[in-house]
């Protein structure tokens, strides 16, 4: 039986939704506020254990239909050069009985598969909508939202993200991100899937591609920025137009062509966070983005959102008090995020470094065989 009666989750993403899910299944009553309107993004990939986690939600078969499974034949790791020569494998993750295939989703097609699973489950969603004040009380949290209803709640778990207020109010004194000296371009890039997927790299930088089944080709890359600064959408489709012009790769030429005037972009820096133990203070719990942000590099920040979801789930479910419970969650999160952060961290500073996709995939090889353990 569930040690709470009543939460609120502030952020509608990965965290944030699939907590609400993981509480509302333990009998809690959840709120949910989200500004957003309507979820944007570009894909999430979920693999290892990461990926069990949806089964425990409840959603698995739903994202696998909607979805790109990566079974252990594909090759969405591998590495080329510019010209389209296998370099590596890629990293050698492990496996164990009964482990279910990765998959790769377009992220508001997740998000609105949570949604719903949330909502048959009981959950009270409101967008537009988030906290004006909290009283982070002994006994409750008591909360003013921006649409002039309150509210009194036995648990407020703070989803929001990279950017959290949440975490500036509950503790002032913590780190501020930081940024790892590169910068992320996304593209939805139109059309039928391409042969060859995988990654590729170039003086200029690298990018990867698969397909995702709403007949579109995901390409993330990633380029080299030794000084943060601000870019306008002009300049970061020039980076983006370099990138793919330093490439002859077949597979790339054929991305090249479907890159046109109406391409859609999404750039921002590399920045990252790993708030110190522990993430709660009193009725107050820090999840996902809002604890601990990390780059694209182990594709696992999507991956530890939803283990942060199902590991506050069960703790609040397997235990006779709050602070217990946030306690147990703690001392099964903070170690298993500090790798992932901090090997993230490492694996860009190799790339800016120039060194041998080997050293990065041996580092990669290590982590995943310590996040092959259950979480």
């Amino acid at each position: 039986m569930a040690c709470i009666s009543s939460a609120l989750v502030v952020g509608g993403s990965i965290a944030g939704m699939n907590a609400a899910i993981a509480l509302a299944r333990q009998g809690v009553r959840v709120d949910l506020v989200e500004l957003a309107e309507q979820p944007l993004g570009a894909s999430l990939a979920f693999s290892g254990r990461a990926a069990e986690t949806l089964v425990e939600l409840g959603i698995y078969d739903e994202v696998h239909a909607t979805g790109t499974p990566f079974g252990p034949d594909s090759t969405a790791v591998s590495i080329h050069d510019s010209t389209g020569r296998l370099i590596s494998a890629g990293p050698k993750r492990p496996t164990w009985p009964g482990a279910v295939d990765a998959i790769a989703v377009y992220r508001p097609v997740f998000l609105d598969v949570a949604e719903a699973a949330a909502k048959r489950l009981g959950v009270r969603v409101r967008k537009g909508v988030t906290y004006e004040t909290i009283d982070n009380g002994a006994d409750a949290v008591a909360v003013t939202f921006t649409d002039g209803e309150t509210g009194s709640y036995d648990l407020l778990v703070a989803a929001d993200g990279i950017g959290s207020r949440t975490r500036g109010l509950i503790f002032p004194d913590a780190p501020k991100p930081k940024f790892g000296g590169q910068l992320s371009i996304r593209w939805m890039a139109p059309g039928p899937a391409i042969e060859g997927e995988g990654w590729y790299v170039s003086p200029v930088g690298r990018l990867g591609f698969y397909y995702l089944p709403q007949g579109m080709v995901y390409v993330p890359s990633v380029i080299d920025m030794p000084e943060w600064r601000w870019l306008s959408d002009e300049d970061v489709r020039s980076i983006f137009v370099e990138l793919l012009d330093s490439m002859t790769a077949p597979p790339v030429a054929e991305l090249r062509s479907r890159f046109d005037a109406n391409a859609q972009l999404i750039g921002r820096p590399f920045d990252w966070i790993l708030l110190p133990d522990p993430w709660f203070s009193g009725r107050v719990v820090l999840i996902g983005d809002a604890a601990h942000a990390t780059s694209a590099h182990m594709g696992m920040g999507g991956g530890m959102a939803l283990e942060d979801a199902v590991v506050l789930g069960q703790s609040i479910a397997d235990a006779a008090t709050l602070p217990e419970a946030l306690a147990a969650f703690m001392g099964r999160r903070f170690e298993r995020v500090k790798l992932v952060v901090e090997t993230s961290v490492r694996l860009g500073r190799l790339e800016q470094e120039k060194a041998p996709p080997s050293e990065n995939a041996a580092l990669l090889t290590r982590a995943f065989a310590a996040l092959g353990e259950p979480y």
